[in-house]
């Protein structure tokens, strides 16, 4: 698969970035080997392997799972937001 402009220019959008017109012809060079070596990964016979969810056998500890509410860690959070609207993130629409 080749990145072209249009498809560099959706991933822009998407990620809320953007590339310096000197860099697009790199970005698209890179991204493109990317998915030739994720590609040539899709290749591999894992017939004979295994799924593992863990490298370790040791059981994993979990956390209590509790909601709080920090106004200095939110109001930091949303200080970096690109874009916000009152205490909302505002982010690109992804499904039309």
């Amino acid at each position: 698969m080749r990145i072209d402009d249009s498809l560099l220019n959706h991933l822009e959008t998407l990620s809320m970035l953007k590339i310096a017109p000197e860099k697009r012809e790199e970005m698209k060079r890179d991204l493109t080997e990317i998915l030739g070596f994720v590609e040539k990964l899709n290749e591999l016979n894992t017939d004979h392997i295994d799924a593992i969810a863990s490298l370790s056998d040791e059981p994993v500890r979990l956390r209590e799972d509790t909601a709080r509410e920090d106004a200095a860690v939110i109001g930091e959070m949303l200080e970096r937001a690109p874009k916000r609207s009152e205490d909302y993130f505002v982010v690109p629409r992804v499904v039309n």
